[in-house]
C-alpha cells in the first residue's frame, strides 16, 4: 500500500516494461523506423519473405496511438531518417535504378538517382545540414547530398565495404568490419583499425558520454573522437545485436535480432536484457518516440508475422 501511494505521487519509479506490440498486416516486413516531426513513427518496409509476399513496399507511418499508413516507394525502402527539412529521407536499394528520395508527413514524396555503384543503404542527417548515405561495394561508397538532392561531397574508404553511418556532434561517423572513420566538417576523412571482431557491425549512435556506440557482432563498441575502442561482451543468451539509440533514460539501448530480446546499456557497460513479450519475433530497428518510449520493429521468421513494438524505459 505505501509504495502504491508512492508510486501515485510520483515518489517511486516505474521499472521497465513493455507498454505494447501493434500488428501489422501480413507481407509488411519493417526494418528501420525513426521519429518524425509530426509526432508520428516512420519506418520502412522491404521486399524479404518467406512464406507471404510482400506488400506496401515503401514508407510506413504509425501514431502512437497505433494508427498505420502506408507510402508506396519504388521496390521498398532500406533505411530512414528524419531530415534537416522537415521530410523523412530514405534509401532504395532494391530495385534499379536505386534511388535515395525525401517523404514530407503528408506523403508527397520525391527521389533522386543515387550517384554510385553501390547500393545505397544506410543513411542519416549530418551535422552540416545535408544527408549522408552509404553506396555499398561502389566507389565512391559514402556521399553527401543536399536537401534539393544535389551532390555535396564524395568519399571512397577503402579497406572493405562501408556498412553503417553515424551522427557525431560535429562529424560524421561510419564503419565496416573491425574498422570505424570518421569525417570532420571540412571534409577530412579519416579511418582507423580498431581490432576486435570481423562480423559486419551494425547501427551507431552518439552516446550520452558523446562516445560513439556501435552494435558489433557480440560486443556493444564504445567509440572516443581519438578512435580508443571499448568492446563490452553482450550477456549470455544474447548472440546479435543489431539496432541501436540512445534512450531518454540517459542509457544505450540494443536489440537482440537472434534471441528476441531488448538490452540496455549503461555507458558504463552494464547490460540488462528485457524479453520481448511474443516468443520468436525478431527485433531490428529501435529509436525514441515523441512519447519517451522505445520503439522499434519485429518480425517473426517462422509466420512472417511483423509488429512494431512499444517500451517503456522506466521513468
Amino acid at each position: 500500500m505505501l509504495i502504491a501511494l508512492a508510486a501515485a505521487f510520483g515518489l517511486v519509479a516505474d521499472p521497465p516494461h513493455f507498454v505494447h506490440e501493434y500488428t501489422l498486416p501480413i507481407g509488411v516486413y519493417p526494418s528501420s523506423i525513426v521519429a518524425g516531426p509530426d509526432g508520428a513513427l516512420w519506418f520502412s518496409t522491404y521486399p524479404y519473405y518467406t512464406n507471404h509476399p510482400p506488400i506496401h513496399l515503401g514508407i510506413g507511418r504509425i501514431t502512437t496511438s497505433g494508427h498505420v499508413t502506408y507510402y508506396p516507394v519504388n521496390h521498398g525502402t532500406y533505411d530512414v531518417t528524419a531530415g534537416p527539412d522537415g521530410r523523412l529521407w530514405f534509401t532504395s536499394p532494391y530495385r534499379k535504378p536505386y534511388i535515395v528520395g525525401a517523404i514530407t508527413t503528408s506523403g508527397l514524396i520525391a527521389t533522386w538517382p543515387a550517384q554510385s555503384d553501390g547500393l545505397p543503404e544506410s543513411i542519416i542527417a549530418g551535422p552540416d545540414g545535408n544527408l549522408w548515405y552509404t553506396a555499398f561495394g561502389g566507389n565512391p561508397d559514402i556521399l553527401a547530398i543536399s536537401t534539393v538532392g544535389t551532390l555535396v561531397a564524395q568519399y571512397y574508404a577503402g579497406k572493405g565495404f562501408v556498412v553503417r553511418l553515424g551522427r557525431g556532434r560535429d562529424l560524421v561517423w561510419y564503419n565496416m568490419p573491425a574498422r570505424v572513420g570518421r569525417i570532420t566538417k571540412n571534409g577530412k576523412e579519416t579511418g582507423h583499425d580498431i581490432g576486435g571482431p570481423t562480423y559486419i557491425p551494425e547501427l551507431m549512435a552518439l552516446g550520452p558520454d558523446n562516445r560513439m556506440w556501435e552494435c558489433d557482432g557480440t560486443y556493444i563498441v564504445a567509440l572516443t573522437v581519438d578512435f580508443t575502442a571499448t568492446f563490452y561482451p553482450i550477456p549470455t543468451g544474447v548472440n546479435g545485436t543489431y539496432g541501436l539509440t540512445r534512450g531518454p533514460d540517459g542509457n544505450m539501448w540494443a536489440t537482440d535480432f537472434d534471441q528476441g530480446k531488448l538490452l540496455r546499456i549503461t555507458t558504463a557497460g552494464v547490460m540488462t536484457t528485457f524479453d520481448i513479450p511474443t516468443p520468436n519475433m525478431i527485433p531490428s530497428g529501435i529509436t525514441v518516440g515523441p512519447d519517451g518510449n522505445i520503439w522499434y520493429t519485429e518480425i517473426q521468421m517462422q509466420t512472417d508475422v511483423a509488429k512494431i513494438g512499444v517500451f517503456d524505459p522506466g521513468r
